[in-house]
């Protein structure tokens, strides 16, 4: 019999995690799964319960919360035998989006019980795993705004609204020196994005032919926009359709390159903010196992 054990973050949602912890624990003992849940209580928290979990020999690990949680558990279960699992039930849910895991919670446990387990790849910027996006520049900046403007706005969407429409008009633009395996390019950078996965903030496809396991970052770079530029590449931004605007997006795959940046820039790592530049993003290939919906 399989045993999963799910770690359920209560915060998430404004709380919403919590009830589909425990709705999504009874839906697997119904169908005869042994199912343990284990509850986060502070920052880092589902990391220590996913390795007590495998060192307790489930089987399954699963992440009951949003992109936060998602990269606390699976940070556990990297270069391990162990498979990851998703209910998603956050606010952006972005990686998800990528895997088509649903966000419905009876649908999530249709693919846990009966889905396929897929190897799929980890993104390193510096010495920090990230399983779906890391940035430089202005999703640093925004993420920095909706921080300040989460005490006005109960709603987060709202918040990162707000916060984006106050990045757009303090833009930012740092010039930076991107080194590939095959040369260096020299921009006045607005965002680097180093993508396993294919959306970040919530939805938006910043890089719409991300493959989280063909072995590759996608690295999407906007440079050299004024306001009139950013807004006219935008709305595309939004729908991934922003790789024709070659003027302003340089788009490549790549196992690794190396950005550095003036003035030096914090970066954000699967929507967490921390130190930055300079940094180094490489692939480590076929590094992760989650259960993800079974192909036809």
């Amino acid at each position: 019999m399989e045993r999963i054990c799910l770690i359920c973050n209560p915060t998430a949602k404004s709380g919403e995690a919590k009830t589909s912890g425990q709705v999504v624990a009874a839906l697997l003992q119904k169908a005869g799964v042994e199912a343990a849940v284990y509850t986060t209580e502070y920052p880092g928290h589902a990391t220590e319960l996913a390795k007590k979990a495998v060192s307790e020999g489930f089987h399954t690990i699963v992440s009951v919360g949003g992109d936060g949680t998602m990269r606390e558990t699976a940070l556990a279960l990297a270069n391990t035998e162990v498979t990851f699992g998703l209910i998603p039930c956050g606010t952006g849910n972005d990686f998800a989006k990528t895997l088509h895991i649903p966000t419905d919670p009876e649908a999530a446990v249709d693919v846990l019980l009966h889905g396929e387990d897929r190897a799929i790849d980890v993104g390193v910027a510096n010495d920090q795993m990230f399983f779906n996006v890391a940035g430089i520049g202005f999703d640093v900046d925004v993420l920095d705004y909706a921080e300040a403007y989460k005490p006005k706005y109960k709603n987060g969407s709202m918040a990162y609204l707000r916060a984006l429409l106050k990045a757009l008009f303090d833009m930012k633009l740092r010039r930076s020196t991107i080194t590939f395996e095959d040369g260096t390019m020299e921009k006045n950078v607005l965002l680097i994005a180093a993508g396993n996965g294919r959306f970040f903030g919530g939805g938006m496809e910043v890089t719409p032919n991300a493959d989280p396991s063909d072995g590759l970052l996608d690295i999407c770079i906007i440079h050299d926009v004024d306001l009139y530029g950013v807004l006219s590449v935008l709305p595309k931004f939004m729908k991934g359709k922003h790789l024709g605007s070659k003027r302003y997006v340089t788009y490549r795959k790549e196992k690794s390159c190396t950005f550095e940046c003036s003035p030096v820039s914090r970066m954000e790592v699967d929507g967490e903010r921390m130190y930055g530049t300079p940094v180094t993003f490489r692939i480590m290939e076929h590094a992760l196992k989650v259960r993800v919906p079974r192909v036809g």
